[in-house]
């Protein structure tokens, strides 16, 4: 027998589904077909998820979608791995956007992929788990230098050619610590047609316990589909990575670790 729980898990899986496909916000007549449930227990159901924040009215009103206690309860779940702690954020991010994000690692002079939660649009190369891709060139390989000074840039990166990437990308080093500069000023990475064609990404740093950069996150949007959104993907990537940094701390203080300073 099916309990109240089960169902109120089954909706909230239906929810997000929609969401993150392409029929987007769902009403109570869809998912009370789609669950094979009466449109009275639908919006009971609705009622109660929405007083606890795990769903909420899209920004219209049309539909739902998925709510802040969501994300919430879910980067509570898991240990302390930093791409589990990611996946929640990176989730929401993907819901909110209707793009793919990722969470990237260094890994010998590259940008390393190691948590993606995709969209309708997956073909982006960065956003594929194990992919390598420049640091020089790419909105999470830039977010992972953000703290490097030209120096540090000069030396990390002597071998680069800086030959390929998209057309706006740098080209010497002196270009990337100008670049660099201006994005720690602004604390997230807006990499406008740098690594693919018509694409932008906007990443963000992650750092440690130390305050240094331990990982990048990233959402990255074709430049048809970002209209006027630039600063508000920005600011959300941002606010991600900080709640990632505060996740990773949580979850190691109740491991036994020493607080993050």
């Amino acid at each position: 027998m099916t309990s109240t729980f089960d169902r109120g898990l089954d909706l909230l899986d239906a929810i997000l589904a929609a969401e993150l496909g392409s029929t987007g916000y769902p009403g109570n007549a869809q998912l009370a077909e789609q669950l094979g449930l009466d449109q009275a227990q639908i919006s009971r159901m609705l009622k109660d998820l929405a007083a606890l924040g795990f769903v909420e009215r899209d920004g219209q009103g049309r539909g739902w979608r998925v709510g802040p206690g969501y994300f919430a309860l879910a980067a509570e779940a898991g240990d302390a791995d930093l791409a589990v702690a990611a996946r929640p954020l990176l989730r929401g991010l993907v819901t909110r956007w209707h793009e793919p994000a990722w969470l990237s690692v260094r890994s010998e002079g590259m940008a390393l992929t190691v948590e993606v939660q995709s969209s309708h649009w997956s073909s982006y190369v960065a956003a594929t788990p194990g992919a390598v891709t420049p640091l020089w060139c790419t909105g999470p390989g830039r977010a992972l230098l953000l703290d490097h000074s030209e120096q540090e840039l000069a030396e990390l990166l002597k071998a680069v050619e800086f030959v390929g990437g998209g057309p706006l990308a740098v080209r010497d080093v002196r270009t990337l610590a100008l670049r660099t500069a201006a994005d720690r000023a602004a604390g997230v990475v807006v990499a406008d047609r740098e690594f693919e064609h018509d694409v932008v990404d906007f990443s963000a740093p992650v750092r440690g316990r130390s305050g240094a950069i331990v990982a990048s996150l990233s959402v990255a949007v074709p430049r048809f589909r970002l209209g006027d959104r630039s600063g508000e993907i920005a600011a959300s990537v941002a606010e991600a990575a900080k709640g990632l940094e505060v996740s990773a701390a949580s979850r190691e203080g109740r491991r036994g670790g020493r607080p993050a300073p």
